[in-house]
């Protein structure tokens, strides 16, 4: 009987301690570590594909005038001329990555030979570019920049017999295709046409403007000295057209003529972009 006391007491203990054990609260596990700062994932900003800043850039040129009224083409010699050049700015549009803005003045002396022809000028001429387009990075280092916008031109000859004194407006659009080849060097290839059938202060014996138009072709390296601060080189072709009807230009005394003319800048261009 004593035995059996002793049984049931070390029975009872046995349970209320497991009852104990298991009211208890667990232990707190300790958190598993993060892992160290270099292993966690940044995001890496990608920069914007435009190229912003403030352009300015000197152009030589040679210039080569062209007048043709039906009885054959008559040239202006081709004279190389050193006082032209070009600004321009270029921004984001909204502080976006993708769409920016433009504006880009040209111009300077606009000059030919006239020796021994009916026909030069010995003035000057300014272009005006307001654009708006945007940039998209086709794949690694391949940038294309589309644009388009309204484009002004005005002409001053004042040789005797030369090109005229005309104004124009229109619009233009244009494109650009860059490629980085070297992470210091971008190769940049450029095409724009213009439509400027809109004339302003130009000479009445010119007649009525029946057709107008721009092209203009580039071919540039870009080096990328500083961080803020590129280099251009390149070779800038600029066509201008404007035909005519009903001129008395050329000394006719009845309007009843057509008249073309057309001048042709080949240009080098060295630019410094600050941006």
């Amino acid at each position: 009987m004593r035995r059996s006391s002793s049984l049931l007491a070390a029975l009872l203990c046995c349970t209320l301690a497991s009852a104990a054990a298991s009211a208890a609260p667990a232990p707190e596990t300790a958190p598993s570590p993060l892992p160290p700062p270099d292993l966690l994932e940044t995001p890496i900003p990608v920069p914007s594909a435009i190229p912003t800043g403030f352009l300015i850039a000197f152009k030589p040129q040679v210039l080569t005038v062209r007048i043709d009224s039906g009885k054959g083409s008559e040239f202006g010699s081709d004279k190389l001329q050193f006082g032209r050049g070009l600004l321009g700015y270029t921004t984001k549009l909204l502080d976006d990555k993708q769409f920016l803005g433009r504006v880009e003045l040209e111009g300077g002396q606009f000059q030919s030979d006239p020796e021994g022809k009916r026909l030069g000028t010995d003035g000057y001429d300014v272009a005006l570019r307001l654009l708006g387009g945007a940039a998209t990075r086709i794949s690694q280092g391949i940038t294309l920049i589309a644009s388009a916008g309204l484009l002004t031109r005005y002409q001053r000859g004042r040789a005797v017999g030369g090109a005229p004194e005309i104004g124009l407006w229109g619009a233009v659009t244009n494109l650009e295709v860059t490629v980085r080849v070297y992470p210091s060097i971008t190769l940049g290839f450029f095409v724009e046409g213009g439509l400027t059938p809109l004339p302003y202060l130009s000479e009445s014996r010119l007649g009525v403007l029946s057709d107008a138009s721009e092209l203009r072709l580039r071919a540039q390296v870009t080096f990328h000295l500083y961080k803020d601060i590129s280099l251009d080189v390149g070779y800038d072709f600029t066509r201008w057209h404007a035909s005519f009807v009903g001129t008395t230009l050329l000394g006719n005394e009845k309007p009843d003529q057509a008249l073309l003319i057309e001048s042709r800048q080949h240009a080098l261009l060295f630019g410094l972009l600050f941006k």
